[in-house]
C-alpha cells in the first residue's frame, strides 16, 4: 500500500458499530505509529511546555510573597490568601463559557490567546501597588487562563485514539511539575539580582510573564486545529485517524454544539462524582503550589533557601505526575491508582499533624510525601474521565464542569493555611486530610457505578437498530457497545 493510497473512511452503515474495534493491517498500524509520533513531537510537546509555563505563572505569587511582596504592599491578615483564592474564583466563573466557546473558535487561536492573556496579566501584576490591585490581577489571571487546561484536555482527546489518551494526559499534567521544579531556583536567582532598580518580586512576575508571552506567539506557527485538516501528516495517516476517531465518535471538526449532549453531561451523576474527586484532589495538591515556600520557611529557612528547597518538593510532584500512566497500568486502572495515591497522601498529612511542628526533618518528609502523592488524583481523575467520554459536545462539557467546579477546591485551601497558624498549620492539614478521605470514598463509589453499568450492558444490550446516525452519535457514552474503563 503506497503512502498516497486512499484508506476507507467509516461508512455510513457502520454508524451502528461505533465503539467496536477496527482491525488494522500492519501497514495501518505503521501509519498510526507515525501519526502518533508526529503529534507527540509537535502538538503534545507544545501544550506541555505551555502548561509548565502556566505553572510558573501560578506559582509566581507564592514565591513573590516571601521575596518582599507582602512587605512592599503592606499585606496583612487574609490579604495574600484572598489574592491566592480569587484566581480560582475567576477560573470558575469563566471555565464553562470558555469551553463552549472553544467549540466555535479555532483551538489554535483559543489556546494561544489564553496564554497571551495570562502572560499580559502576569506582567501587569509586577506593577501593582496594593492588596486590592493584586487581588484584581489574580482574578483576571484566573479568568483568562480558564480555558487553557480544559481546552488542552479536550484538544488531546480529539487528536489521539481513546487508548492513547491517558498516557498523553499523564505527560501533560507532569509538565506542571517541571514548571514547579524550575520556579524555586529561578526565583532564588531573580531575588538575588538587581535589574533596572526593580524589586525582587517584580523581577519574578516580569520574567515568567515574558516567557509565556513569547511561547504563546510560537503556538500560532506550531499548533493545528483538527486531525482532518492537519498539514503535517500524510494523506494516509489523516484518513486512518479520521476513520478511527469516527469509530470512537470523537471527530471534533465536523459537528456543532449538541444541546442534547450538553444536557446529558449536566445530568450525568458520574461526571459530578469525577468533579467531586477533582475538587478534593485539587484541595490537597495545591498546598505545595500555594504554600510550599511558606511551609518550608516556617521551619526557619531563609527566603532563598526556601525557594531552592521548593525545587525538591516540586520534583516530587513531577515524579508523581510523570508516573501516573505507569502506576495506573501497574495497579490495573485509574480508580486503583487514585485510591493508592490517596492513602499515601493521608500518611503525609497525618505525619504533618502528629509530628512535632518544629521538627524540620519530619515536616519536610510530610511535605515531600503529600507533594508526591496528592497531585496524582488531580491528574488521574481528568484522564479517567476523558477516556470515558464520547460525542462532539459531551467531552467538552464534562471537562468544563469538572475543571470549573473541581477547580474550586484550592479556593478553600487558600484560606485554611493562615500565617498565624505557623508552623503547625493544624487547620490546613486537617481540612486537606478530610478532603483526601472524601476523594477516596467518591472514587470507590464511582468505580462501583461504572463496573455495574458495564455488567448491565453485557447482560442486556440495548437495540439501537432503529436510530438514525445522528441519534446514534448523540448517545455518546450511553451507546450499548461502549464499555467504561475502570
Amino acid at each position: 500500500m503506497s503512502d498516497n493510497e486512499v484508506l476507507p473512511l467509516l461508512r455510513a452503515d457502520e454508524a451502528h458499530h461505533i465503539n467496536k474495534p477496527l482491525d488494522l493491517s500492519s501497514k495501518e498500524e505503521e501509519y498510526l505509529r507515525s501519526y502518533t509520533s508526529k503529534c507527540d513531537r509537535r502538538l503534545l510537546l507544545y501544550i506541555c511546555i505551555g502548561y509548565a509555563l502556566d505553572s510558573l505563572n501560578k506559582m509566581a505569587l507564592s514565591n513573590a510573597k516571601i521575596a518582599g511582596l507582602s512587605a512592599d504592599l503592606d499585606l496583612h491578615g487574609y490579604d495574600i490568601n484572598l489574592a491566592l483564592g480569587v484566581y480560582y474564583l475567576g477560573s470558575f466563573i469563566f471555565q464553562l463559557p470558555s469551553n463552549l466557546v472553544l467549540k466555535s473558535v479555532k483551538p489554535t487561536y483559543w489556546l494561544c490567546g489564553s496564554m497571551l492573556g495570562w502572560s499580559l496579566v502576569t506582567l501587569l501584576t509586577a506593577f501593582v501597588a496594593n492588596a486590592r490591585q493584586l487581588a484584581l490581577c489574580r482574578f483576571m489571571f484566573g479568568a483568562v487562563q480558564a480555558g487553557y487546561l480544559t481546552g488542552s484536555l479536550y484538544y488531546i482527546s480529539y487528536w489521539y485514539p481513546r487508548e492513547l489518551v491517558r498516557q498523553r494526559m499523564g505527560f501533560f499534567f507532569a509538565s506542571a511539575g517541571i514548571g514547579g521544579i524550575c520556579i524555586g531556583p529561578l526565583c532564588a536567582l531573580l531575588t538575588s539580582l538587581e535589574i533596572m532598580g526593580l524589586r525582587a518580586w517584580q523581577n519574578i512576575f516580569l520574567f515568567v510573564g515574558s516567557l509565556s508571552l513569547v511561547w504563546s506567539l510560537v503556538g500560532l506557527r506550531v499548533l493545528e486545529d483538527y486531525p482532518d485538516t492537519a498539514t503535517f501528516i500524510t494523506d494516509s495517516e489523516q484518513r486512518l485517524i479520521v476513520r478511527l476517531m469516527a469509530c470512537q465518535n470523537t471527530v471534533a471538526s465536523t459537528r456543532h454544539i449538541s444541546l442534547r449532549q450538553a444536557g446529558m453531561a449536566a445530568r450525568d451523576t458520574k461526571i459530578w462524582l469525577w468533579t467531586l474527586i477533582d475538587f478534593c484532589a485539587n484541595s490537597a495538591t495545591q498546598v505545595n503550589g500555594m504554600f510550599g515556600p511558606t511551609l518550608i520557611a516556617s521551619q526557619g529557612y531563609s527566603t532563598q533557601t526556601a525557594q531552592l528547597l521548593t525545587a525538591l518538593t516540586n520534583f516530587m510532584a513531577f515524579s508523581g505526575m510523570a508516573s501516573i500512566a505507569y502506576i495506573a497500568k501497574m495497579v490495573r486502572g485509574s480508580s486503583n491508582a487514585i485510591a493508592l495515591s490517596n492513602v499515601v497522601t493521608m500518611v503525609g498529612f497525618l505525619l504533618a499533624l502528629l509530628a512535632p511542628s518544629n521538627s524540620a526533618a519530619a515536616q519536610l518528609t510530610a511535605l515531600f510525601l503529600f507533594s508526591f502523592a496528592s497531585p496524582q488524583p488531580a491528574a488521574h481523575g481528568p484522564a479517567w474521565e476523558m477516556a470515558n467520554q464520547q460525542g462532539s459536545t459531551k467531552p467538552a462539557m464534562a471537562a468544563a464542569i469538572t475543571s470549573a467546579f473541581g477547580g474550586l477546591g484550592p479556593l478553600a485551601t487558600a484560606f485554611v493555611y493562615r500565617d498565624r497558624d505557623s508552623p503547625a498549620f493544624v487547620l490546613g492539614h486537617t481540612v486537606c486530610l478530610s478532603m483526601t478521605v472524601t476523594c477516596l470514598l467518591a472514587t470507590a463509589l464511582l468505580r462501583w457505578m461504572l463496573s455495574s453499568e458495564n455488567d448491565r450492558r453485557d447482560r442486556d444490550p440495548a437495540d439501537i437498530s432503529g436510530l438514525t446516525m445522528e441519534q446514534v452519535q448523540d448517545l455518546a457514552d450511553n451507546h450499548p457497545d461502549f464499555r467504561y474503563k475502570i
